[in-house]
């Protein structure tokens, strides 16, 4: 039975599994992602802080907790080392994945789609910012994704389309990794019956005041506007490095 099995290691799996096949695939020759390290680590560096920054407070407001039962046990700032390492993997497979759909779609299918989609997201956040005010999860999650989305919209019209598209191609896992991270029992969910469950408990909770209540399985919804302004504020990082760096060699 599951409840048996020793699952303290679960978070930090979840990390390395996350990680392990981007960081291979970096070195693959079309891609070179390894290439756009010098550009991802300050990036990554900067708005991880700010998420690590904002996860501290969450944790200590009580909006989001973790379970020590699938935890290593060290902490710092009360935040899990498996949560520090989150704010690494799953950046650097989000913008991996960027970079190889940038590769190897050659027409991105959303080309010119794009700005019909930032302007149905930054209504939708404005909508869930005024319905859920109160929420503080949702409310400032959307409420930054709003502004996220305006300077997309205005100042990386060129890459938002492939960010649209390496964001509908990352649904999926996202839903899977943080299912897992929330609750995720296939017991629960016949269409993906398998002969064990998962997990039976949330390796994080959420306090249910201060989100949507919508969940897509395990996962709340929410997390979908999270992940976009995560993935998203790594690749406006990046894509500006590049952009200066581009016109500091044309000057000189």
């Amino acid at each position: 039975m599951m409840e048996n099995v020793n699952l303290h290691g679960l978070y930090l799996m979840l990390d390395v599994a996350v990680l392990a096949l981007p960081f291979l695939l970096s070195f693959d020759k079309k891609v070179a992602f390894f290439k756009e390290w010098k550009y991802f680590l300050p990036v990554n560096l900067a708005v991880g802080g700010f998420f690590i920054a904002w996860d501290v407070w969450f944790t200590r407001a009580g909006i989001w907790a973790f379970n020590p039962d699938y935890l290593l046990g060290p902490e710092i700032f009360g935040l899990p080392i498996e949560e520090w390492l989150f704010f690494f993997c799953i950046p650097y497979a989000s913008v991996f994945t960027y970079f190889a759909l940038r590769t190897y779609v050659k027409r991105n299918p959303l080309k010119n789609a794009d700005t019909t989609l930032n302007i149905a997201g930054l209504i939708i956040c404005f909508l869930l910012v005024w319905n859920f005010r109160n929420q503080w999860y949702i409310a400032i999650t959307s409420f930054l994704t709003f502004f996220g989305l305006l300077w997309t919209t205005r100042k990386l019209k060129r890459w938002s389309a492939d960010l649209w598209l390496a964001f509908f191609v990352l649904l999926f896992p996202m839903i899977l990794s943080n299912g897992v991270l929330t609750g995720l029992d296939f017991w629960k969910y016949p269409v993906l019956h398998s002969d064990a469950s998962i997990i039976r408990d949330q390796i994080v909770w959420y306090h249910p005041g201060h989100n949507t209540g919508w969940r897509i399985f395990s996962m709340p919804a929410d997390d979908m506007a999270y992940n976009l302004l995560l993935i998203g504020m790594h690749v406006a990082g990046i894509e500006a490095l590049k952009e200066r760096e581009a016109r500091k060699q044309r000057k000189a």
